[in-house]
């Protein structure tokens, strides 16, 4: 493992990223997660300072329309909504408390929502959920979930419907944010927040060194926990290649993208004078109904308020949690990761709680993301002790084998020989997310004209719903693999092809794009299960054979 001997293995991937860009004023904060990447546009947003930077294969470098911040109130978190509902709605959370919501197809912020304490964490739950329009009586729609994460260890659990252009310019509306519940978890700030891929679970995770699991169905009343819209399937993730096309991503919206993208172009584009932000205070009390330009609704028969040890399962850990992820093949295999002072992965059996292994990599563990056709983790690291230089690593599950690792060279810098110098300062991996290397294609439409609700018809209010069973069946086109320039490094291998890579945040003040998942075609894979070989839990899922390695 890390820190101790090395393992000789024939699985090589490269040690160099094959692109790195500058992220000046990058915050050097473990508790930070600046980074997010959302599939259905294609972009990265990147949390510098207190402003938010986009970045695309198609554009460049961009920036959203927020409005001007103080640069004490700097990003502290960052989350775009599910691929499957199509919206591409960024979640930006500030030190002051301030939460933005924003979607790449739109020219303006929707809402911006202020809390009493710094949010610490933002996360978009990756599946979408079915409930009745808080504008359209009667209307199931289509909303994203989404968990915010605080100062003082509370969760604020939202509900955001977020109607397409269409809706919002016909009926002067736009969306609603829901508070259902208000969770007391942690004695100290959060600091990660993961969903299960079925949409059962939320984990959690805090400064107080435990990471907290939740049956959703135990915390939010059973009339506005909606129904997941997509039946999960561990052989099939949220793809949006696979998905029927819906009203949620029109003709209007993929326009309104490139037009944003083109006039809003950083080089040269002069920021807005500082301005007092457009906010509402959560303290305040906040409308019960919706107005015609936006609703933020909480009141008491709405909105739960869970108590602490309100959680099916408290995992204790010697150090912060922030690296939380659920295997997206089996949703009931969940991977936390500790701070300094626990320094290890350790892997759990959700239902029962049973901690199923632990691997010590001797350093912070910063982020974990799980391979999506192997059975495979990608770790990232911070501070690392004793010291050495890797800061990215791939196991095997359930052998928890180390598959391959990357060093990283002086100050974050690429690793190009070793060196006798032990207290040389590698720099630390901060976050990481999961890249594609695809570019979005977009599915043109004509869009509608929409008559009021009490006289839309059938295939209006399908489209309103977003299940329009009239029209074809629609499907986004196949996307172009998008490979490095020369300037920026080698061909890919083909599994990078396959699955894509991570983007890692650097202190040094960079955004690497780092190529983990190893051809291994001929690696004999571990016999046992899901669950490390335990027969007990694995009866429990109904698995009687742990099949093949590759995940179709």
């Amino acid at each position: 493992m890390l820190g101790e001997e090395p393992v000789k293995t024939n699985i090589i991937v490269p040690n160099h990223p094959f692109r790195t860009l500058d992220a000046p004023l990058l915050r050097d904060d473990f508790y930070c997660s600046t980074l997010a990447y959302s599939t259905i546009a294609g972009t990265l947003a990147v949390g510098l300072a207190h402003r938010v930077y986009l970045w695309s294969e198609a554009f460049g470098v961009q920036h959203p329309p927020l409005d001007e911040q103080d640069p004490s109130n700097y990003v502290t978190s960052l989350s775009f909504s599910s691929d499957c509902g199509g919206k591409s709605i960024l979640a930006i959370g500030r030190k002051s408390g301030m939460l933005s919501l924003w979607s790449t197809f739109d020219f303006d912020v929707r809402f911006e929502i202020s809390h009493s304490d710094t949010i610490t964490c933002v996360a978009f739950k990756q599946t979408k959920s079915r409930r009745l329009s808080e504008k359209f009586e009667g209307l199931e729609v289509d909303t994203e979930d989404l968990a915010i994460g605080d100062d003082l260890g509370n969760i604020w659990y939202y509900s955001v419907e977020w109607p397409v252009e269409e809706v919002r310019q016909r009926f002067r509306w736009n969306g609603a944010v829901t508070l259902l519940a208000k969770i007391s978890a942690h004695t100290q700030q959060v600091c990660g927040i993961a969903w299960s891929p079925d949409g059962l679970y939320m984990a959690t995770g805090g400064n107080d060194n435990v990471c907290l699991l939740f049956e959703l169905h135990d915390i939010i009343p059973s009339r506005e926990l909606g129904v997941s819209s997509n039946a999960y399937s561990p052989r099939q993730d949220c793809n949006p290649e696979d998905m029927e096309y819906q009203d949620s991503f029109s003709c209007f919206a993929a326009n309104a993208s490139r037009r944003l993208f083109n006039k809003r172009h950083l080089l040269g584009h002069l920021l807005p004078s500082l301005t007092a932000p457009r906010t509402r205070s959560l303290s305040a009390p906040l409308p019960s109904v919706f107005s015609q330009d936006g609703s933020i609704i909480s009141k008491g028969e709405r909105t739960a308020f869970i108590p602490s040890n309100r959680q099916k399962h408290k995992l204790v850990h010697s150090a912060a949690v922030k690296a939380i992820a659920f295997a997206p093949w089996q949703p009931s295999l969940l991977a936390t990761g500790g701070g300094s002072n626990d320094r290890a992965i350790h892997f759990y059996h959700t239902p029962s709680g049973a901690c199923l292994a632990t691997i010590n990599v001797y350093a912070q563990v910063t982020s974990l993301i799980w391979s999506r056709t192997r059975r495979e983790i990608v770790a990232t690291f911070g501070f690392a002790q004793p010291e050495h230089p890797f800061r990215i690593a791939v196991f095997a599950w359930p052998s928890c084998e180390q598959i391959a690792a990357i060093p990283w060279g002086p100050h974050g810098g690429s690793w190009d020989s070793p060196t006798d110098n032990t207290l040389v300062d590698c720099g630390r991996a901060l976050c990481a997310v999961s890249y594609p290397g695809r570019l979005p294609s977009y599915l043109y439409e004509t869009p509608e004209v929409l008559d009021e609700p009490s006289t839309a018809t059938p295939a209006i209010r399908a489209r309103l719903t977003g299940q329009d069973q009239t029209r074809p069946a629609q499907r986004l086109v196949e996307r172009v693999v998008v490979k490095p320039r020369a300037k920026e490094g080698g061909l890919w291998c083909s599994r990078t092809v396959q699955e894509g890579c991570i983007i890692v945040a650097s202190s040094d003040q960079s955004v690497k794009f780092h190529e983990v998942w190893s051809v291994s075609k001929g690696r004999k894979t571990s016999a046992a299960g899901p669950y490390g070989g335990s027969e007990i839990l694995e009866g429990l899922e109904g698995l009687e054979n742990p099949g093949p390695d590759i995940i179709h």
